[in-house]
Formats: C-alpha cells, structure tokens, sequence
C-alpha cells in the first residue's frame, strides 16, 4: 500500500479509496434489483424499491460519470414496469392518503433515473 498515490484532499483523494463509492452505488443496484424480484411475485403494499432508488441516485449526484456507466436503460425500465405492475395490484391496499404520492414519487425518481442511465 505504501505505493499508492494521494491525489486531492477529498475523502476519496487517493488509490486506495477512489473507488469505493462504486462499491455501494452497485449494492444499491443490486438491492434494487432483489427487490424488482421481490416486487414481481407480491400485491403487499409494502416495497423498499423507492428507498434504494433514492440512495442510488444521492450517490450519482456526488459521482455522475460512475452512475452514467452503471445505471443502464433496460435496467431502469424493468424497474420501472415491475414498479407499476406492483403499485396496480398493491394500490387499494396502500392508504388512500398516501397512494397519489407514493405514485408521483416513483415516477420523479425514474425521471431522474432516467436522465442519468446509458
């Protein structure tokens, strides 16, 4: 380790750090995905779909040339159909309160998905 080079003062300014922050955009990737899986076989209306997606795209904001290589179009569109597919057979079981928002939320959060994905 004693090779590897400081480049800058910020957190991730040296060799051995320059890259972690993939390490969690791809966990949020991949728990998205479990969820997506999750989410296709269930009418609960309970998901976390939204919560890693928000996580997701906190971290593209701060790495965007990361996020614009690892989120991929097909990917946010299978999401996004396995979100909607979902919020159809969950919806009257979500309370009524809350249903108009949880719907306009996923849609802005795949907006901003979907400005980021290759």
């Amino acid at each position: 380790m004693s090779n590897l080079k400081i480049y800058s003062t910020e957190p991730n300014g040296n060799e051995a750090a320059d890259l972690e922050h993939a390490l969690y955009m791809n966990m949020a990737i991949d728990k998205i995905k479990e969820e997506s899986a999750r989410l296709k076989g269930v009418d609960t209306p309970i998901q976390i779909m939204l919560a890693h997606i928000d996580i997701l795209l906190h971290l593209s904001k701060k790495f965007e040339q990361d996020a614009e290589l690892l989120i991929l179009s097909e990917d946010v569109n299978d999401w996004r159909e396995t979100f909607g597919n979902w919020f159809e057979r969950a919806e009257k079981k979500i309370p009524a309160k809350f249903r108009t928002g949880i719907k306009a939320s996923a849609d802005s959060l795949f907006a901003e998905l979907d400005e980021i994905a290759s």
